[in-house]
């Protein structure tokens, strides 16, 4: 039974830091600009700063979000689901409000088994911030791997 874990790409966690510390040296600078060097906006943009910095570890340490097995994939959200290979027929690649994932398409003869219009009609009743993905899709943006090489592994796994 080979394991594959996809992880977030190092990309992702660069391009946070540098942006926090870009965010953080503009905050500086407009602050030494109108008050002056001892302002207390610059305390709390440190303690804002210094607190981000404290929760990098947890999301470094948490990095894996999907985990192949053989038999089925977990998906490691803030609430972790399982998908089981044999109830799926088939994954695809798609966007929807500018996030790619990958869709599952279930058996007919299985609970979760829904038409894909049906899946469309309920995309479009989400907001943007709802579209958390279970249990018909799986957000792949930021991954280590591309969401096409993601949906090829998990479509081998299934002709398995």
């Amino acid at each position: 039974m080979e394991e594959i874990k996809i992880n977030v790409s190092t990309k992702v966690w660069v391009y946070t830091i540098l942006a926090i510390v870009a965010v953080y040296a503009v905050f500086i600078g407009i602050s030494y600009y109108v008050r002056g060097m001892n302002s207390a906006l610059d305390m709390l943009f440190l303690l804002i700063i210094v607190g981000i910095f404290n929760f990098i570890p947890e999301y470094i340490s948490n990095r894996t979000r999907l985990v192949i097995t053989d038999t089925s994939l977990t998906v490691k959200t803030k609430e972790e689901w399982i998908v089981q290979f044999d109830g799926v027929e088939s994954f695809y690649v798609d966007k929807f409000k500018g996030r790619t994932f990958i869709g599952i398409r279930y058996k007919d003869n299985t609970e979760e088994a829904k038409t894909d219009e049906e899946i469309a009609q309920n995309r479009k009743l989400r907001s943007k911030s709802a579209l958390q993905g279970y249990p018909y899709e799986i957000y792949v943006r930021g991954l280590s791997k591309t969401p096409q090489e993601i949906c090829n592994l998990l479509n081998q796994r299934i002709s398995k």
